[in-house]
This record gives structure tokens, sequence and C-alpha cells, in this order.
């Protein structure tokens, strides 16, 4: 099994501006969750299919308008976000994850298993690991970066 792993401090420890504080990154995850594109490049549309009683719900993304993949998107515990892939042809989960660093500052972290059929890739197409690790690295970092610059405009006024 292969898993790509990125963590991502969320606040800029060199930033003036106001730091996101562990509720407003929930709330801000969760409005990625169910619409993604501003926040994944790679991502071109999302479209939430079904939800449930659970808070879970399935969406459809398409990448890059190119192809079209369907998951099951699970929230646990204000603190990780599972997406389970249902046909991805080489992925079997992405997951969202808030934490601390051992300095206490909150961090992102973004983690992806590939399926069976992407360990095949793996041995079939040069380049394989290194692109998708890339992928994911610069996935971890667009997200940061668009929490970063509207984490505020969008919370609640109170």
């Amino acid at each position: 099994m292969v898993t790509f792993s990125h963590t991502v401090l969320v606040n800029d420890p060199d930033s003036t501006a106001r730091p996101i504080e562990r509720d407003l990154l929930w709330t801000n995850l969760l409005e990625k969750a169910a619409d993604p594109v501003y926040y994944v490049p790679s991502i071109t549309r999302c479209a939430v299919i079904e939800r449930f009683d659970d808070g879970s719900f399935v969406r459809e993304i398409e990448l890059r308008h190119r192809m079209t993949v369907r998951e099951h998107v699970r929230p646990y515990q204000s603190d990780r976000i599972v997406f389970e892939q249902l046909n991805s042809p080489v992925l079997e989960t992405i997951t969202n994850e808030i934490g601390e660093d051992d300095e206490g500052r909150l961090t992102f972290t973004l983690t992806a298993t590939l399926s069976d059929k992407g360990m095949e890739a793996t041995q079939h197409e040069p380049g394989f690991l290194m692109m998708n690790d890339l992928l994911f690295f610069d996935t971890a970092r667009a997200t940061v970066n668009t929490l970063r610059l509207t984490a505020h405009a969008l919370a609640p006024a109170g």
C-alpha cells in the first residue's frame, strides 16, 4: 500500500493576518468538501449527489474537465474528513485532517492512499509515484493558501 501525506501549517508564522482558529478551519473544510473547486486546482466541477443523516454525502467531481469521480465524503469528530473513492482508477481514499505540530500550531494534513490499480500503475508508469506525490503536495498547499485568503471572509458574522 502506498500513501502520500503532506502537512502544512494553517497559519503563516510570518504573517500579521488574523489567525484561523480550529473551529473556523473545520467549518471551511466542510465547505471545501461540498464545493472544492476553489480549493483544489485539479477539480473543475463538483456536485453533491446524495446527503445522508449522519452528515456524510456522495459527491461527483470532475478532474481537469476529463475524468469524473464519485466519492463518499465522511466527516469525523470535527477534525477529519475521509473521501472514499467509489470509482477512482488509482485511489482508495483521501483524508483531510486537522492537527497540531510539536509547537501546538494548527496544521492541515492531506493523505491519499493508492488502490490496487494505483499500485499496479506504479510498476508500469515511470514517474507515477513522483507525479502523484507532487500533485498531492500542491493540493495541500493550494488548499491552505485558499483557506488563508478566504477563511475569515466566509465566516458567519458574529
